[in-house]
């Protein structure tokens, strides 16, 4: 019975020590810089909570993820966590604090500049509160994207070659935002909008709050875009 017991104590601290050794060899946040390091992961959920400052993501990461923090307040300090299961990598990047009392605006500095990797699926989940944002998505492997801002000025770039379809959900409360779009990828946008305005020149309009591009009707790739909109203008531009 000892020897049993012995056994299960050595083997739940192996697993124990197991998930806490990956979580901090492989999901490394020193100082100001961030690597989660390539596994054997054949795609990732990538989930980035970003309260207050400037945003930016683009592709062309050596690594599953890789950037740098810059902020001026301890409470801003990001956390960052890595684990996979079964064969997906779940990706999770939250700053340290939301909240702004105590915080002297004028003087408040931070910002993230952020790599994904090209080599495999992502689902991206991005929530952004009071920032000013540039999302250069294009050239990654895109399975999803859902963007939730507060009050943001942003470009979102998905342009490039996609090879396969997939679906993109905004929702965007107050701010201006321009969202790029390849000419050759079909792309369907549901919008639904309080007082904002959308920009949709050269859609044509399929039915009510549906509007599709000229590429859509012979597409084999498909951008699938729900717009939900509070207050702010949204212009979508065709990438050159």
């Amino acid at each position: 019975m000892n020897k049993l017991l012995g056994i299960a104590l050595l083997t739940g601290f192996i697993v124990v020590f197991g998930i806490y050794g990956y979580n901090k060899w492989f999901a490394k946040a020193s100082g100001n810089e961030i690597s989660i390091e390539k596994d054997n992961a054949e795609a990732l959920d990538v989930d980035i909570d970003f309260g207050v400052g400037n945003l930016y993501i683009q592709g062309n990461s050596q690594e599953w993820v890789s950037g740098e923090f810059s902020y001026n307040h301890k409470r801003l300090e990001p956390k960052v966590t890595y684990k996979k299961q079964k064969d997906v990598g779940h990706v999770k990047i939250k700053q340290g604090s939301k909240t702004m009392f105590g915080f002297n605006k004028r003087k408040l500095e931070n910002e993230w500049d952020l790599q994904l990797t090209n080599d495999i699926p992502i689902d991206l989940d991005v929530d952004m509160g009071v920032s000013t944002s540039t999302l250069n998505l294009k050239g990654l492997q895109l399975n999803s994207l859902s963007i939730d801002s507060g009050v943001s000025d942003s470009v979102i770039d998905l342009s490039g070659e996609w090879k396969k379809s997939f679906r993109v959900d905004f929702d965007l409360g107050v701010g201006d935002v321009t969202i790029i779009i390849p000419k050759q990828t079909g792309i369907r946008v549901n919008a639904s909008k309080g007082i904002g305005r959308v920009d949709l020149k050269g859609f044509t309009k399929q039915n009510d709050g549906v509007y599709v591009n000229e590429a859509y009707a012979s597409a084999d790739v498909i951008i699938d875009i729900s717009l939900d909109i509070g207050v702010g203008d949204v212009k979508f531009k065709t990438a050159e």
